[in-house]
């Protein structure tokens, strides 16, 4: 055989090759895409039926105790859960009691049968979650400390869908285990939970703050509880903020203070306008500007002329949303400071009042205070 010959059979070999892969994937996906089509099928079946039983729990349809194994089955069991609400939750939660559909699911999430145990589990997980059935909360928390991250976040969440507040407490002991993306999925829960949960995050806080290295855990549990946003919070976070050392734990408690704080937030956060750290002033502006108490107002106006360049910013932009916060920045524009009047402007251009101006020169209408916010801004000085 020669060379011409050894060619032809290798390309033609390869050319067989290539042929059986393309028609084995067509087939692989062909049989794919009928699975599916009865799966499909069959889910909406059992809807039919489930619905019927949830509407009519007098009603005689017959649904085959083997179905429990129809993933099927399972599907239309949290469709139909994550659509109904009051008492029709309670007759599907007979269903899955009756069916021992909880019971399933938490022999796979103990399986240790090798093939596949990966995937049964977290699918058991997630089956678990969505159908937010309270008898399955003990074996939820159970598997918290599971050693696959995605099963513990599945947990959470479940426990989270049914507001299981027993719970609360396991999710946030775990906090300090965490890695920070499973870390911020629970936080993700707690937040459902709303003010169920702030108690527990505040004692969280109060008892591991400044004892974690770098206190990762405690800073995600006082954004959970700016989020919340519960005011009755807010002293004991201000009394915790005047405790901690860590600037990092200062900086997420005045975040949080923005949003939970109230007028009461207003004279500690002044306070914190002089602390050495910039990043603490900067963050200090921000929330009193959040709280948007005018009080603020003078203490903002020396923001204006601040060493640092984001606390200058900062100050201005909350001044700009204060009740005569807009007068303070048309003033700062004659201040001797460069920065401050720079500062100043920007903010009135960011808030829309740099437009006005220019709307009401248009017109006829514009002020004395338009015309030196126009002059400043084209010619970069004051009109006279």
């Amino acid at each position: 055989m020669n060379g011409t010959q050894i060619a032809l059979l290798a390309v033609g070999i390869v050319f067989t090759v290539d042929a059986v892969l393309l028609l084995g994937l067509i087939t692989l996906k062909a049989v794919h895409r009928q699975r599916m089509e009865s799966h499909d099928r069959r889910r909406s079946a059992f809807l039919g039926v489930l619905s019927r039983r949830v509407s009519f729990p007098l009603h005689t349809d017959y649904i085959d105790p083997k179905v429990v194994n129809d993933g099927a089955f399972l599907d239309a069991v949290i469709d139909l859960r994550n659509t109904m609400a009051g008492p029709e939750i309670e007759t599907l939660a007979g269903i899955i009691d009756r069916y021992g559909l909880v019971k399933q699911q938490a022999a796979r999430l103990r399986s240790r049968f090798p093939l596949g145990r990966r995937l049964r589990r977290l699918r058991a997980a997630v089956v678990l979650a969505e159908m937010g059935d309270e008898s399955s909360a003990p074996v939820l928390i159970e598997f918290l400390d599971d050693r696959e991250p995605e099963v513990r976040i599945q947990c959470a969440r479940g426990l989270g869908r049914m507001h299981h507040t027993p719970a609360i407490d396991a999710i946030i002991e775990r906090f300090g285990q965490e890695s920070p993306w499973v870390r911020s999925r629970f936080a993700d829960t707690l937040v459902g939970f709303g003010a169920g949960a702030v108690w527990s995050l505040l004692a969280y806080v109060r008892v591991n703050h400044d004892h974690d290295e770098g206190n990762e855990a405690v800073i995600e549990a006082i954004r959970i509880l700016g989020i919340i946003g519960e005011r009755d919070v807010g002293p004991a976070l201000i009394d915790l903020l005047h405790r901690f050392r860590d600037p990092e734990l200062k900086i997420a408690a005045i975040d949080a203070l923005g949003y939970i704080g109230g007028p009461m937030a207003v004279t500690p956060l002044i306070g914190f306008l002089d602390a050495d750290d910039w990043r603490i002033r900067n963050k200090a502006a921000h929330s009193l500007g959040e709280i948007g108490d005018p009080l603020a107002n003078d203490a903002l106006r020396r923001g204006l002329e601040d060493a640092n360049w984001w606390v200058r910013r900062s100050s201005a932009a909350a001044l700009a949303g204060l009740s005569e916060g807009l007068e303070v920045l048309h003033q700062a524009l004659h201040s001797g400071d460069l920065f401050a009047r720079d500062a100043a402007a920007e903010a009135l251009a960011d808030c829309g009042e740099l437009g006005r101006a220019r709307e009401r020169e248009e017109q006829g209408q514009a002020t004395d205070a338009d015309r030196q916010l126009l002059g400043f801004m084209t010619e970069g000085a004051l009109v006279p």
